[in-house]
């Protein structure tokens, strides 16, 4: 194909994926009811799968053979990629914009730049794949740190970014460092040296990466009093650098300090905090439109407070104080900081053993807020920003008896940040329910080894009990999604085989998160068996032997449950056409005994059953969407 024909269909699937995230996430305050919000849902699907299906065919005839070859690209080629790699990338500017298109395939694109530039001699091309190469690895770490349960994921990215940077060490040298032709490639160096720092403050508890990262924040501190690099680089808003440096220093610190820096390297850290505050002091008017420039004082405050120089209540009442001040409907980023990242600093200040009454209500009063904010978000386009620290939140839930619930809790960020899997949740949750009481009442001996049922009458005795916990199971059957909702959103084109590999993270994840809690600890194996067949052939995780739990009849519901509401969904999960119930029978029975229970084909062959399962599946999720339709709108409505 000639460079022309590259040129624009490298522009037009940049275009498709930003319509497609558009489509995929409707402005709710843009519809009057539910019913224009749910046909406008389904009519933008089936637009999804249109673009989808051109994206598909121009990766696969396009893209992907040139990312494959071997040898030197074409350079007109090369260049495209460039372009196309930086489309994807587009770094969230104004409210419509979205933080990226398509990261992985900015990744892929990265990736084989960057070796192609190993066999260039221009060392402007390299240092300018090199910096791609950077923001993309800490993008990527990012999105798969939130994945606990496999941290090599996010680690590889890591890793890679930290060579990088010190290639970027390298050219440092004065000698080198003169032989770079231009200005720009030279900037290039200087921030990136700097920002490669970034790729350490995913490490916890790790002495050697702590003082790795202080000193390589020492040098930088070192080479911005430094003549020569002044006058090698005369333009270069040397300012800007030593605020940034100082506070990346800041930053080390984040999350109460949770990367484990001991007390001789956090005075270190706090003298930082005090030459920044003076700084900002001195030269607030260069500084004030910096992003992060307001949220200086609660970093300081923070250091100040592990450095010993405030006690607990004193820090407690301080951050509290700032955090009354912030404004609620402030979505740009220092708004995040102050709506998220602050109460998650105090979430952490506040998780002793023994709390308050007034630090009980604080927390309560908290997490209240950070649902409200959440619902809130003007658009998915921060989405990847925000679950960064949400993540965080989730991870350290402390429940409240008398306030908010870990499920509730969860259930509104999932309607929150992707309304279609909140919707799933539900579907799955009724499907579930109403599965459990037919098994019940035509033949409840297959509930047999259910907690505290070893006979068929303890069975029916616990009848309530089993569909209660049934419903609520497959309720939280997909906790695990919070993390990798950014993975999801992916419904341009086909997932990649490392996008694959971070959805079946998505069990295990729901199933550590679960178990974490006394009011959700009995759900965690359904969490974690939903993927897995009857029979234990195939699914994921693969070490999980669903038979060996005392929940394997709710797991086979819950299996089944999940994948007829996927398979039968036509309005937000979903591009292609949606299967009729009759259409899943014929699936049900053809996985008869292996995928699914055998019991399950014999249960819907009784029409009172398939009855009741179908109207779920009609009229059931239109009522579904309209309440998640009512649940978002009046949240919006308030302000």
């Amino acid at each position: 194909m000639d460079i022309k024909t590259i040129k624009e269909e490298f522009a037009d699937y940049a275009q498709r994926m930003s319509v497609i995230r558009t489509l995929s996430s409707p402005n709710i305050n843009k519809f009057d009811d539910a019913d224009t919000y749910s046909e406008r849902l389904k009519c933008n699907f089936q637009k999804i799968g249109e673009l989808a299906a051109i994206n598909r065919e121009m990766l696969d005839k396009e893209l992907y053979p040139l990312l494959e070859s071997e040898g030197c690209l074409d350079e007109e080629a090369a260049l495209e990629m460039e372009k196309l790699a930086d489309l994807l990338l587009n770094v969230a500017g104004d409210d419509e914009d979205f933080e990226n298109l398509d990261l992985p395939i900015a990744a892929l694109i990265a990736d084989r730049l960057l070796r192609e530039s190993g066999q260039d001699s221009d060392i402007t091309k390299k240092i300018k794949r090199m910096d791609e190469q950077l923001i993309v690895c800490y993008s990527m770490m990012n999105m798969t740190e939130r994945i606990t349960t496999n941290p090599h994921i996010s680690e590889a990215y890591r890793n890679k970014g930290i060579a990088i940077g010190k290639q970027f060490h390298e050219m440092l040298d004065k000698e080198i460092f003169l032989t770079i032709p231009d200005m720009e490639s030279r900037d290039i160096v200087l921030t990136d040296s700097r920002f490669m720092t970034s790729f350490y403050e995913r490490f916890a508890g790790n002495e050697e990466a702590n003082q790795n990262n202080l000193d390589i924040l020492d040098m930088m501190m070192n080479i911005a009093s430094d003549m020569f690099y002044h006058e090698a680089v005369p333009d270069f808003d040397w300012d800007y650098f030593t605020f940034r440096n100082l506070e990346y220093y800041l930053q080390c610190t984040d999350i109460n300090n949770a990367r484990g820096f001991n007390s001789e390297q956090l005075k270190k850290i706090d003298k930082r905090a005090d030459e920044l505050e003076k700084l900002c002091e001195v030269a607030s008017d260069a500084f004030k439109d910096i992003i992060g420039y307001g949220f200086v004082p609660v970093n300081a405050l923070r250091c100040h407070y592990l450095a010993g120089r405030l006690g607990r209540e004193e820090y407690r009442d301080r951050l509290v104080e700032l955090y009354e001040s912030r404004d609620k409907l402030d979505f740009n980023t220092e708004g995040t900081y102050y709506n998220v990242l602050l109460p998650l600093e105090i979430i952490c200040i506040l998780g002793q053993e023994h709390m308050s009454s007034k630090e009980l209500m604080l927390l309560k009063r908290i997490y209240l807020n950070l649902s409200a904010y959440a619902f809130r978000i003007p658009n998915n386009g921060a989405l990847s920003f925000m679950l960064e620290y949400f993540s965080q939140v989730i991870e350290r839930f402390t429940e409240i008896p008398s306030g908010v619930g870990f499920e509730d809790f969860v259930l509104q960020c999932l309607a929150a940040f992707h309304p279609p899997t909140y919707v799933h949740s539900r579907m799955v949750g009724q499907i579930s329910e109403r599965l459990a009481y037919h098994i019940l009442r035509l033949r409840p001996e297959l509930f047999t080894g259910f907690p505290g049922c070893k006979t068929r009458e303890d069975v029916i005795e616990k009848k309530d009990e089993i569909i209660s916990y049934t419903y609520h199971a497959a309720l939280c059957h997909d906790f695990g999604k919070i993390s990798i909702i950014d993975t999801i959103f992916v419904y341009g084109r086909k997932l990649s085989d490392s996008e694959f590999n971070i959805i079946k993270t998505h069990p295990m994840t729901g199933y550590e998160l679960l178990k974490k809690h006394e009011s959700t600890k009995r759900y965690a194996d359904v969490a974690l068996g939903h993927h897995k067949w009857h029979d234990d052939s195939k699914g994921y995780p693969y070490d999980f032997k669903t038979a060996e739990s005392h929940y394997k009849t709710v797991i086979d519901i819950v299996l089944c449950a999940d994948c007829m509401d996927a398979a039968t969904d036509t309005v937000g999960r979903s591009y292609n056409r949606g299967k009729t119930l009759k259409d899943f029978m014929e699936e049900l029975k053809e996985g008869s005994g292996n995928r699914y229970a055998p019991w399950l084909y014999e249960l819907f062959e009784n029409k009172e059953v398939f009855e009741d399962v179908e109207y779920l599946l009609n009229y059931g999720r239109s009522i579904t969407y309209r309440e998640t339709y009512n649940l978002l709108k009046g949240v919006q409505d308030k302000g």
